[in-house]
Parts: structure tokens; sequence; C-alpha cells
């Protein structure tokens, strides 16, 4: 990589990295404030106690624009994780690098913010739940078979040794269990907290060692 491309890889990542940093705790804030129901954001600004010169039309105006605020707080995390996806695969030319950074970022967040969810409810069976951890093991899955694809397909740029894909079809098969693990999970007590914690473990191993592995096949 030239120097001006590596200069611009790590003032892409430090500046996109620090809004992460800072925004993550933000987002986290204002979910935890709201019990991790970002959509009585209106409501609990409106319930505030506000001055006596506020009250009035001009209140519902108010909140209305607050409320917009705190949406742009709460998905700030993935619009870093996009841009910042983005940027390297720009930069790079690399798109399994930046598809790590966007496909497993946004697992993490969405896993998170459904297990927090689920908490918040008293382990309570949640559609809600489900369909977002199904969706973050959706987008593990996505990754690894791009993994795949872009650096053992037949149409890889540079082929790599023919063990790339048996390892990254393996990988792969490890995190589609999860998808079959979540159904199960919320078919039955939704207080198995352990069969949870065993699944994610169980996918993010597989996600895991596929980009180690393929981060190890870019270093050669």
């Amino acid at each position: 990589m030239e120097e001006e491309g590596h200069h611009g890889v790590v003032l892409a990542c430090s500046i996109c990295g620090f809004l992460f940093a800072v925004l993550s705790p933000l987002s986290f804030w204002v979910l935890w404030a709201v019990n991790w129901r970002p959509w009585r954001l209106y409501s609990w600004i409106y319930a505030r106690k506000w001055p006596a010169y506020v009250q009035g039309p001009q209140l519902s105006t108010l909140c209305s624009f607050l409320t917009l605020v705190a949406w742009l707080v709460v998905i700030s995390p993935i619009a870093v994780l996009l841009v910042w996806g983005g940027i390297l695969i720009a930069l790079l030319e690399r798109n399994i690098i930046g598809l790590a950074v966007i496909m497993t970022g946004v697992a993490f967040l969405l896993s998170f913010y459904s297990i927090m969810l689920w908490w918040r409810t008293q382990w309570q069976s949640s559609k809600a739940v489900a369909y977002l951890l199904l969706l973050a093991v959706g987008l593990l899955c996505a990754y690894e078979f791009c993994a795949v694809y872009v650096t053992a397909g037949a149409s890889a740029s540079e082929l790599h040794s023919p063990s790339g894909f048996f390892f990254g079809v393996s990988a792969i098969s490890l995190a589609i269990n999860m998808l079959f693990i979540c159904k199960i999970l919320f078919n039955g007590k939704a207080s198995n907290f352990l069969l949870l914690l065993v699944s994610i473990c169980h996918s993010s191993i597989g996600t895991w060692l596929t980009s180690l592995f393929f981060c190890t096949l870019y270093a050669q």
C-alpha cells in the first residue's frame, strides 16, 4: 500500500473510531432512559418537567425536534459503521475488509440491543427480539458468504489456498446453526438465557475465525 493510501486509512479509522466511541455511549444512554424502547422517545420527552413559558403549542414542536435529534443519536453508531466501512472499501479496494466493519459491526449492535431489550422485558418471549437476533445472524452469514466468494470464489482476483473455501463454508455452517437455535429458543421458554449465550458464542466464533483466516491471507 502506498504511503498516501496508508495515511488515508489511518486518518479514516481514527476519525470514525473516535466518532463511534463518542456516539455509542450517547446512544446507550438514550436507549437506557426509555427502557430500550425508542418508539417511546416522544412521550418520554413530552413528560419531562418543562418551564411554564414553554407550555402550549410550541411544546409539541419542541418535543418533535428533540425526538428527531434523539433518533439520530440512537442510530448514529450504525451510520458511523456504514460510513467507516464504505471509506475502507474505497481506500483499500478490498471489499471484504469494509464489509467486515459494516456487517459484523451492525450485527453486533443489533444483537446487543436485542439482548438488552429482552432483559428489560424480563426475558419474556418477544417477536421483536427474535427478529432482531435473526437479522444479526443473517448479517453474519451474509458476511461469511461474501468472504468466501471474494477470497476463494472462482471469480476472485487472487486465488488463495483451496483450504480457504473449505474453511469458509465450515464457518458459514457454524453461524447458520444459530438461526435454528434462535427459532428453538423462542418457541420454548425465553428465560433460558444460557442457551442464548451459547448460540451467540457459537456463531461469533465462526465469524471471528473467518475474519482471522482471511485477514491472514491478505497479510501474506
